[in-house]
């Protein structure tokens, strides 16, 4: 029997998420057992980048390694992948870790139970609490 390696996706990639991405893109590059590359679920926008052009946040942080309007300044690991697509961003994921804010897990959770590892375990970074839960 082969065990599976790890596949691990942050949703949400604001500030704080992309924080932490820093610390979990670390730990999945040195642990045998993980894939080194992370998934980050990236609520698509536009971003003025002058001359009355735009860019999408995901492709920035794809090319730049920096969320540019939720953490300028600050790199991003280059084992980060930023995926507008919450289907595609958690697709066969064993480890979903939650940075978003809680008022808009429950209508995003249908689409990722119907993505990830039937054995997906769940991490929550989340600030708040909320009471309106889907099932």
């Amino acid at each position: 029997m082969t065990l599976e390696n790890e596949k691990v996706c942050l949703i949400g990639s604001g500030n704080w998420g992309c924080a932490i991405a820093k610390i979990v893109c670390k730990n999945c590059e040195r642990l045998p057992n993980v894939n080194s590359e992370v998934n980050m679920w990236v609520y698509e926008e536009d971003i003025s980048i002058g001359n009355n052009r735009t860019q999408k946040l995901s492709d920035i942080i794809n090319t730049s390694h920096e969320n540019v309007k939720y953490l300028p300044g600050i790199k991003l690991p280059p084992n980060i992948i930023a995926v507008p697509d919450l289907k595609e961003a958690c697709y066969g994921a064993t480890l979903l870790i939650f940075v978003l804010p809680h008022q808009f897990l429950s209508s995003l959770l249908p689409t990722i139970r119907d993505a990830v590892h039937p054995s997906c375990r769940g991490i929550s970074l989340i600030k708040g609490l909320g009471n309106n839960v889907a099932r």
